[in-house]
């Protein structure tokens, strides 16, 4: 059995399309579960994982505005708001008031988030290097050029 027959799909010449969109779609749910399991041993999601690896490397001491971090993330503005009250509530991030425009709150990852990162990363990045491997260098290597040229040109296209 093909591994998208179960969606009813069968790959062939004739419907690349298919094959393609929910192949993609298919190892993004295969490496999300993957990562979710690891990372509920720190009670972390890969969204609070991401948004405290994104406060932790671009944010450093000066923090960033949540529009920042939703340019670093893929994430609704509703859903980056309901992120972020989480990980206030965890006590992962603090939030204060930008000099000179108080309407804008600088987002930090505390201590305790960075303690938490140091603690899942050297086990998130074992699973996404021995996800990775499964390819093989050269695929991956390929796979490396032809997702970011499909994402930008996806984006070009709902500008």
């Amino acid at each position: 059995m093909q591994p998208l027959e179960r969606f009813g799909i069968e790959i062939g010449k004739y419907n690349l399309t298919e094959g393609a969109i929910y192949g993609v779609a298919s190892v993004y749910l295969t490496i999300e579960k993957q990562i979710s399991e690891y990372l509920r041993g720190f009670d972390m999601t890969p969204a609070k994982f991401n948004a405290l690896m994104v406060l932790q490397h671009k944010g450093g001491r000066k923090g960033l505005s949540q529009i920042d971090i939703g340019r670093h993330l893929i994430v609704s503005a509703s859903n980056m708001t309901r992120l972020l009250d989480r990980l206030h509530k965890e006590g992962l991030i603090e939030r204060s008031a930008q000099e000179g425009d108080r309407r804008v709150n600088l987002i930090k990852i505390t201590r305790k988030g960075s303690r938490i990162l140091e603690k899942a990363w050297p086990g998130y990045y074992k699973t996404i290097t021995e996800i990775a491997a499964l390819l093989g260098k050269e695929k991956l290597e390929r796979l490396s050029e032809i997702l970011p040229e499909w994402f930008i040109r996806l984006e070009r296209l709902h500008r």
